[in-house]
Order: structure tokens, then C-alpha cells, then sequence
């Protein structure tokens, strides 16, 4: 297993992470419930759109690692496929992402519903995650629910979002939704083929039944005690799908003209994709169309394994690829690394370019673009941005980014004393890192005590248990965050292993790019 793709799964963060080196103190199957204690979850924000942010949440790394051992061995906890078929998209492990050739099987598949069914209708649940109450959950094993609760400080309402474990049990608990649907589809006589993504579910029907399939979607959200977002009603038809879905043939379309432009005996080819982006981008009507399209070509086979010394970065390039990683830092996981041998990447121009938009995206809430931004100026070396942004990181919400700044050490002694106020539980994971890079190791049990202790461990046997876990870790150097030469080789296994799927699910040699490469033409052609 891949602890860290369990312990935060999808997101890109994910990659920052370290949990798989934590060592525990004794067996896992050890440690008894008695043992352990509710405990405070840190939270991290992640751009939503442009404007909002989803909280995830992370929680006490013992405690999940002793959930997860309880948990692993549940009916289908690692086979999602079979909980129930109506389920559009299946986790992989392995990646920390969706397994590939899901999305194009259900994307097909909608098409030609949309050929039976008059329309999609797209609806879903208002704060799902917040709202599953924990007592409703059938579980397997009695005492279960506590190794659930204690990730969330006791909370029965709610799940918290980012981990493998949250991702199960909510699943689970759609699956019982999903049956209570489709009774009623059927003693109601109403023709209704759907599925569903997390709280998005996706009803092809008749426009005639469209009232009736809402009314009885809220009848059964009512009695799981939640509401659909009825703010969000989406309808769509063959034609306006097929609109919205041309993303993916846009940029397989800028891969197969950057591929015959492409002359393997040059090295000052042209770097044709960036222009096209630009171009294609301002075509898409949706921010988050706009910012998946980036993402999936620059994690897409063809990115990945082009040869970027063959090319001639031209200005035009540069100030275009500025734009793209302005529009969705994320980009820059995966292509930094590809573009920092060009002179225009170590250039006094980008290094101000990365200031300026560092400094900016640390007045705002998202923690995510905030460590795409580090990681791009610690990838070039751009130190000294650090040291003129310390003031602001060390007042951030951003416990990931204040953590390596302290492995950096970068806060002077004030930025220290002003973290070291902050004894509050919500703060162990950058606490965590205050105590194993400052002077507060000297005295462990006490700096345990103060920073580390989950405010609900009273009894001995829960204290020596916290204890024991942070002793073994400290006293052996273990970050909770990766090197960042560490994080490049990670999304490099990563991007690895999504070629070696794609290649499992559509054959080997199957070039994913070249898909269709004449329907491509025809349905982007202006």
C-alpha cells in the first residue's frame, strides 16, 4: 500500500507528503481503541474556483494508520467497482488518482444514452461529506465507528474530506442511496438510467419525467436527513454535452499537430503547443473546464515524455507558459522540471514573475497553489524569494508550507517565538516540524506534551501511547513532508505509472494521444 495515496487521496499534495516513513511504536493490531483518543484534524484549503476554496482535512497520523488497519480488510475497501455498478469512476491506489480509461468508458457511454434519453439531468448533494452522519453507517464490526469518529475530534456528523478511508464509507453510504432510487424509479414506472460521481449524480431521462425524477431524488436525500443543491440543477442534451466535453479532443488535437511538427534530427524544433493552448483556452467557457484542460496535457503521455532540449524557447513561449502556470499553478508539477535547464526559466524575468505571484497567492486561502509556488522556486534555486516572503508565510494558514520553511530554515529566532505560541491542537503538523528543527527537541517529552498531546488524552495509557509514537519519530529524524528533490521523483513515478495503466487499459503500444486522431480534426476544425 501507499500510505501517503491513502492518507490523501487525488490531491496533488499527496506527492509533498511523508507518511509512508512514519514508524509506529509497537504492532499496529497492538494498539486497542482504549489507546487512543479523538483528535483534531489540520485542515488545507484547495482552489475550487476562482473565488472558493474545499477544505480538505488531515488527520492525526496514528490514529489513521490504526483506522486504516481496521478498516482494510472491510468488503471491497480497495475494490470500489464492486460496491456498485452504478458507480462512474474508480479509485487506483496505486496513482492516488482515478483509474484510467473509467472516464472515456463513461463518457461513451453517456453519448449513447443521450441518444435514448431526451436529456441529463445532473444533480447533487449540498455538503455531502459534512452531513453523513457517522451512527447511519453500517459497519462491519462492532466499535468501528470510533476509529472512524476519533479522525474527526469525536464528530459523529461528518466525514472529513481527503482520505482513502472518508472516500469508502461515503461511497458506502451512496450505494444505499442508489438502491433507494432505483426502487422507486421502478414502482413509480418512470424510465430513468443513471450513476453517479461522489455527489454528483447523472440522470438520463425523458424531459416528461424530469420533474418527477427530482421530486424523488429529494424525497430519498430527506431520508438520509440531506438536501440536494438546488442551485445546481444542470440539463443537457446530446449537442450541449458534446460542447462542454471538447477539452479532451482539443488538446489531443494540439498533440498529434505538435507531433508532426516535430523533427527528431533538430534542436531548435518549435515549441507549437504553447500558442495552441492559449488559443484553445480562451474557447472553453468554464473556469474549471479551462484549468483541467492545462492540467490533463500537461500530465499527458505526450508532455511527459517529449524531449524538451530539442526545442527553441522563444519570448512568445515564455510569456505564454507564464500565463498557463498564472492560470493553474498546478501545471508547474509537472513541467518545471522539464523547463528549468532554458535560460528564460533561470532569468531575473521569471524569478520576478514567481515573487509576484508567490506573494499573491499567499494573501489568499489557497494552500495548495501556495506549495505549487514553493515547490517551483525551490526547484530553480530562487532562495532569497523565500527570506522576502518569511513574514508572510509565518502568519499563513498553510501548516504544509510553515513546515518547510522551518526544514529550510529560513524563520529567524522571532518568527520562531511567534510559532511556538501557537499550542493550540489544530496546529500539531507544523508543530510537529517546530519541534524536530528547532532547540524544542532538547526537552522531547515536554515539547510532546505541550504541542503534540491531543487535548482529549487523559487517561495515562493514551498519553504514553501519543508519547511513545512521537518519541520514535522525532528521535528519528522522520519529516512528515518529503525532500523536495524527493516530491519531483515521486510525481515522476507517478506520471509513470499513469503510462503503464494507460497502456494496460487501451494496449501496449497504444499512443492515448493519437486517439482518433481524424475525429479529433473534425470536431475542432473552426
Amino acid at each position: 500500500m501507499n500510505i501517503n495515496n491513502l492518507y490523501n487521496f487525488k490531491n496533488p499534495v499527496r506527492h509533498f507528503l511523508n507518511i509512508g516513513d512514519v514508524r509506529l511504536h509497537t504492532n499496529v493490531e497492538d494498539v486497542e481503541i482504549r489507546d487512543l483518543t479523538w483528535t483534531q484534524p489540520i485542515q488545507f484549503r484547495v482552489r475550487k474556483d476562482e473565488s472558493e476554496y474545499r477544505r480538505l482535512k488531515m488527520p492525526n497520523i496514528l490514529n489513521f494508520l490504526c483506522a486504516l488497519n481496521r478498516f482494510k480488510d472491510s468488503t471491497n475497501f480497495f475494490e470500489f467497482e464492486e460496491i456498485d455498478i452504478r458507480k462512474r469512476l474508480i479509485p487506483n491506489t496505486e496513482t492516488g488518482d482515478f483509474a484510467t480509461g473509467v472516464y472515456d468508458v463513461q463518457l461513451e457511454s453517456d453519448f449513447e444514452k443521450l441518444c435514448v434519453y431526451d436529456n441529463l439531468l445532473k444533480l447533487d448533494i449540498k455538503s455531502y461529506y459534512e452531513r453523513i452522519y457517522t451512527h447511519d453507517i453500517s459497519f462491519e464490526n462492532a466499535g468501528d465507528e470510533n476509529f472512524l469518529t476519533n479522525l474527526n475530534a469525536g464528530n459523529t456528523n461528518g466525514l472529513i474530506m481527503g482520505n482513502f478511508i472518508s472516500l469508502y464509507f461515503a461511497e458506502k453510504y451512496l450505494k444505499d442511496i442508489s438502491v433507494d432510487l432505483l426502487r422507486m424509479f421502478t414502482q413509480e414506472n418512470i424510465d430513468c438510467d443513471f450513476s453517479y460521481f461522489s455527489d454528483d449524480f447523472y440522470f438520463f431521462c425523458n424531459i416528461k419525467d424530469n420533474e418527477n425524477v427530482i421530486r424523488i431524488f429529494d424525497r430519498i436525500l430527506e431520508k438520509y436527513d440531506l438536501e440536494r443543491n438546488d442551485g445546481k440543477i444542470e440539463t443537457w442534451t446530446y449537442l450541449t454535452y458534446n460542447d462542454y466535453n471538447l477539452s479532451e479532443k482539443y488538446w489531443k488535437k494540439i498533440t498529434s499537430d505538435s507531433k508532426r511538427r516535430f523533427n527528431e534530427d533538430r534542436h531548435d524544433n518549435i515549441l507549437y503547443f504553447t500558442n495552441q493552448l492559449i488559443y484553445r483556452l480562451s474557447n472553453l467557457k468554464e473556469y474549471k473546464l479551462k484549468k483541467t484542460f492545462l492540467n490533463t496535457f500537461f500530465k499527458s503521455t505526450y508532455f511527459y515524455t517529449l524531449d524538451t532540449t530539442k526545442f527553441n524557447i522563444e519570448p512568445y513561449n515564455f510569456h505564454q507558459l507564464c500565463y498557463i502556470f498564472k492560470f493553474s499553478p498546478e501545471t508547474m508539477l509537472y513541467s518545471i522540471n522539464r523547463f528549468r535547464q532554458s535560460a528564460l526559466f533561470n532569468s531575473d524575468n521569471f524569478k520576478k514573475f514567481l515573487f509576484t505571484r508567490f506573494k499573491e497567492i499567499l494573501s489568499t486561502s489557497f494552500n495548495d497553489e501556495q506549495l505549487y509556488y514553493y515547490y517551483s522556486i525551490k526547484m530553480l534555486g530562487f532562495n532569497d524569494i523565500l527570506e522576502n516572503t518569511v513574514d508572510m508565510v509565518v502568519d499563513c494558514n498553510n501548516q504544509l508550507l510553515i513546515s518547510y520553511y522551518l526544514k529550510d530554515r529560513v524563520f529567524n529566532t522571532e518568527h520562531i517565538e511567534k510559532l511556538k505560541l501557537k499550542t493550540d491542537e489544530k496546529y500539531w503538523f507544523q508543530n510537529y516540524h517546530l519541534i524536530l528543527y528547532t532547540n524544542l527537541i532538547d526537552d522531547l517529552e515536554s515539547s510532546i506534551n505541550r504541542y503534540l498531546m491531543p487535548s482529549y488524552a487523559i487517561k495515562d495509557r493514551q498519553k504514553i501511547c501519543y508519547t511513545n509514537f512521537y518519541t520514535l519519530n522525532l528521535n528519528s529524524a522522520i519529516s512528515l513532508i518529503k525532500d523536495i528533490e524527493l516530491v519531483v521523483d515521486n510525481i515522476g513515478d507517478y506520471m509513470s505509472s499513469l503510462i503503464d495503466e494507460r497502456h494496460e487499459f487501451f494496449g501496449d503500444p497504444y499512443d492515448l494521444e493519437d486517439e482518433n486522431e481524424d475525429e479529433v480534426q473534425e470536431y475542432t476544425e473552426d
